[in-house]
């Protein structure tokens, strides 16, 4: 027990040291022409880059740090950035007054809209565990066919990528996971077949989240930095973009895993069990829920901005009793500051002006579809070793900096949270892999394969939508 202990806190260590190194060394070794408040910021994303892709500490206690660290080494107002000694000068705005930040401004992104709205969305899926409307909608639609292999790995997709729209994908999961539990335990060891039903759980809970706003952190995190730049995408527009990518990309995912996986003429499954009528509580649930998603999508309609929605359908379950405080404490509480962690950080890339520099890289060698092809791929591998909304916080306003028109900037940051869901090879790419892994009954290598090879095309799908789908979207957004 000593050893694997020491060799942690070796490699803890090792990680600790090696970034205080490289964040020392990307501070003194920027152009003379970065400021020191441009300085001190990229030296904290390395800090954030590497803490989040290693997880050598928890991912939202890296946050916290990130939020510390800007306070301290940005803000002249209720932080110390005036009494470290700097390198070079400090920013100065455009009378010539030098920029002062206030301590503030990390703060805020906690109290943010698309926090809100996450925390809504989590109190909705903690309402629908309670009262159990999740399983019985799963079991209601996965029944009738539980017992054929082929249309099965189509209904758990389904089912589940209906859930991810509304509710944490790792909720979903595990969910799916309790379902189908008796007829993946009864198939004959090492069957071919056995993975197909446990990755559509994976990939339908990864792929699902793409469909909503509130269906994944880095969708947020993305409509966040847009609406910072001036811009906004509300729900509807985003699921007219996002749902029939979604859609496809499940019927997809399903046909190859059904290549990949055969189930043979020969496999018998046993029917899931049928759940009982919803409770009171229950119906009520799915009211405010139906009633939260219309008003979602309706929003250009009412102009009742999605996180107010989002707040009001929680206050109203809580008010009635619905959700108690041990159901408060159950959501994922992690998530939301993890999220304030990738917000803040943006905040201090655009306050310091690193922005502007990363901006002015030669980057026009690259334009169009090759551009937009090398920032998939990159965004999907980084989003493949580390958590989908680490890589989002760190990549969404990087793409909001490359040079080109408002249109391409605006299509990237949409395209980088959406390619963000799509790196899911590994066992440790998101939480529902890591769930459906811990089942024991997927190799590492067919996770691989399944995995690196529905990345391949929802990144094609991508390149795809961003020539015939995405300017209609941000050409509606420009001309609000």
């Amino acid at each position: 027990m000593e050893a694997p202990v020491a060799a942690q806190h070796k490699r803890t260590f090792l990680i600790v040291l090696a970034t205080a190194i490289m964040s020392v060394a990307t501070y003194y070794l920027l152009p003379d022409e970065v400021n020191e408040l441009a300085r001190r910021t990229a030296a904290i994303f390395v800090v954030a880059a590497i803490f989040w892709a290693t997880e050598v500490i928890p991912l939202f206690a890296t946050s916290l740090l990130i939020v510390a660290f800007e306070i301290f080494f940005l803000a002249h107002r209720g932080g110390l950035a005036d009494v470290l000694p700097p390198h070079s000068a400090f920013p100065v705005g455009p009378d010539g007054t030098p920029i002062q930040l206030r301590f503030s401004i990390f703060l805020e992104p906690f109290a943010s809209d698309i926090i809100i709205l996450f925390l809504g969305g989590f109190l909705i899926s903690a309402a629908m565990v309670r009262t159990e409307l999740d399983r019985a909608i799963a079991s209601k639609f996965l029944r009738p066919v539980s017992t054929r292999p082929a249309l099965l790995v189509f209904a758990i997709l389904a089912v589940t990528g209906f859930f991810s729209m509304w509710m944490s994908n790792t909720a979903a999961a595990a969910m799916m996971m309790a379902i189908i539990a008796p007829i993946y335990r009864e198939l004959p060891p090492g069957h071919r077949y056995t993975p197909a039903p446990l990755l559509a759980v994976a990939f339908g809970a990864n792929i699902g989240g793409l469909g909503t706003p509130i269906g994944t952190p880095p969708n947020a995190i993305a409509l966040d930095v847009l609406r910072r730049a001036g811009y906004q995408i509300d729900f509807a527009h985003w699921m007219l973009m996002a749902v029939p990518l979604m859609l496809l990309m499940l019927a997809i995912t399903g046909v190859l895993l059904l290549i990949i996986f055969p189930p043979g003429r020969d496999l018998t499954l046993r029917q899931i069990s049928s759940v009982e009528r919803l409770t009171r509580d229950g119906r009520i649930t799915l009211t405010v829920l139906l009633i939260a998603i219309v008003l979602w999508v309706s929003e250009s309609v009412h102009g009742i901005n999605a996180a107010v929605v989002a707040l009001a359908a929680a206050t109203a379950l809580t008010t009635v009793g619905i959700l108690g405080r041990r159901d408060i404490n159950t959501i994922d509480w992690d998530v939301l500051v993890l999220m304030w962690g990738g917000l803040s950080l943006g905040q201090a890339l655009k306050a310091s002006g690193l922005i502007d520099h990363v901006a002015s890289l030669p980057l026009n060698e690259f334009s169009g579809v090759a551009l937009v092809a090398i920032v998939l791929v990159v965004t999907a591998t980084i989003g493949t070793f580390m958590s989908n909304t680490a890589a989002a916080n760190l990549l969404v306003p990087m793409a909001m900096s490359i040079p080109g028109a408002v249109s391409d900037q605006l299509q990237l940051a949409v395209l980088v949270a959406l390619a963000c869901s799509f790196g899911m090879a590994m066992p440790v790419s998101t939480p529902p892999n890591a769930i459906v892994f811990a089942s024991g009954r997927i190799p590492v290598r067919s996770m691989i394969v399944a995995g690196t090879t529905t990345m391949i095309i929802g990144i094609v799908m991508l390149i795809l939508g961003y020539q015939f789908i995405l300017p209609w979207v941000v050409q509606s957004v420009i001309s609000q």
